[in-house]
C-alpha cells in the first residue's frame, strides 16, 4: 500500500471501531482507511523498539496483510489504536529475536561465511552489557508487572489505555509500574555493585 496517498471515503468521518467493523465485514475502503489511519503512529512506535526503519515498516506491512487475511475471526478490540500498537511491538520484538537465532545459527558456521558488517550491527544491537541487564530485570518481574512495563514503556500506551486492555483500576496501574519501576531499580544497582567485584 501506498501510505503516502490517503483514499477518500466516507469512512473518515467514522470513529476507530466503526472503521473495524467494516473492515471486519469485507470492506476494502474500511481496511485502507485504518491503514491510513495508523501507518505513521505504527511506525513511531515500532522505531522506539528498533531503530530499523525498513525492518518496522515491513513489520507493519505483514501485521496488515494478516489482519486481512484473518478478519472474519476477529473480533472488535475495546481499543483499536491499542490493539494495533500491541499487534505491531509484539511482532517486531518476534522479529528481532528471529535475527538473534540466525545471528547464534551464523556464529557456528566458519568465519569466512559470516556476512561480517551485518553480523557486527546485530550483535552491538542485541548484547550490549545494559541491555541484557534490563532483560533480567524484566524477567525478574511479575508477568503483571511486566506486562505493565511493557504496555507502558514499549508500546507508549496512557495509563488509561493500559487499565483499559489489562482490565484493572488506572489507580491499580499506576501503582503496578511503579511496583515494578522499584523493582527494576533495586536489581539493576545490585547488579551494578556486584560488577564492582
Amino acid at each position: 500500500m501506498n501510505h503516502k496517498l490517503a483514499p477518500t471515503s466516507h469512512y473518515h468521518d467514522l470513529c476507530d471501531e466503526e472503521v473495524w467493523n467494516a473492515f471486519r465485514n469485507n470492506q476494502k475502503e474500511a481496511f485502507a482507511v485504518i491503514y491510513y489511519r495508523f501507518f505513521k503512529l505504527l511506525l513511531q512506535k515500532g522505531l522506539q523498539i528498533s531503530s530499523d526503519r525498513e525492518l518496522v515498516k515491513d513489520c507493519i506491512h505483514d501485521l496488515f496483510v494478516e489482519l486481512w487475511k484473518n478478519k472474519i475471526q476477529l473480533v472488535t478490540p475495546l481499543s483499536v489504536k491499542a490493539y494495533l500498537i500491541v499487534s505491531i511491538r509484539r511482532k517486531i520484538i518476534r522479529q528481532l529475536k528471529k535475527l538473534r537465532s540466525q545471528k547464534t545459527e551464523m556464529d557456528r558456521l566458519p568465519l569466512e561465511c559470516v556476512n561480517s558488517k551485518e553480523d557486527q550491527l546485530i550483535s552491538e544491537q542485541l548484547t550490549q552489557d545494559k541491555t541484557s541487564m534490563v532483560i533480567r530485570a524484566l524477567n525478574s518481574l511479575t508477568k503483571r508487572q511486566r506486562e505493565a512495563i511493557q504496555l507502558k514503556f514499549y508500546a507508549n500506551l496512557s495509563y488509561e489505555e493500559i487499565a483499559e486492555m489489562m482490565k484493572i483500576s488506572t489507580d491499580s496501574i499506576y501503582n503496578l509500574v511503579s511496583k515494578a519501576i522499584d523493582n527494576m531499580q533495586e536489581g539493576l544497582t545490585r547488579e551494578a555493585d556486584l560488577k564492582l567485584y
